[in-house]
């Protein structure tokens, strides 16, 4: 388990890519993207904004990254908050331990940061990330979250 560097984002442009992909087809109300498209969109998000972002990153026995863990740390006014904002490993090494070694690296850092709320966003029928959050404490929210999207008209 590594912390990546700012100038090392790079190595995870590819698993990222891979998420957006094979999430996007479970929100038939959003744009679905080309893969250029999401490579385009990826290439030109600013890293940098009020907050901090931490990645932790999992290589396998050559050197590749097979497993990341985006987290976003910002305070609204309100106290320290913090969001995992992507978690992946690529499908040749689920079911090994990974994700769960990534996510309690989040689930540290928000304890040594003093997070006073940390969340982190999945769909309910994914249940291999339910599983993974929940067994990290994570419990589903007792809020009701409501979304904004822009429409043509």
């Amino acid at each position: 388990m590594e912390r990546l560097a700012d100038g090392d984002y790079d190595l995870i442009k590819p698993l990222l890519i891979e998420l957006h992909m094979g999430e996007q087809v479970h929100y038939s109300d959003h744009p679905q993207l080309r893969r250029e498209e999401i490579e385009d969109h990826i290439a030109t998000v600013p890293m940098n904004f009020r907050g901090e972002n931490v990645v932790f990153a999992v290589r396998d026995e050559i050197g590749d990254v097979i497993g990341f863990c985006w987290i976003v740390l910002f305070d609204p006014g309100t106290g320290l908050e913090g969001e995992v904002a992507e978690v992946y490993v690529a499908p040749d090494h689920r079911g090994r331990g990974v994700g769960d070694m990534l996510i309690d690296q989040a689930v540290r850092l928000f304890r040594e940061r003093r997070v006073t709320l940390g969340y982190v966003w999945t769909r309910p029928d994914n249940e291999a990330a339910v599983r993974l959050y929940r067994s990290a404490g994570f419990e589903p929210n007792r809020q009701l979250v409501m979304t904004w999207y822009p429409t043509d008209q």
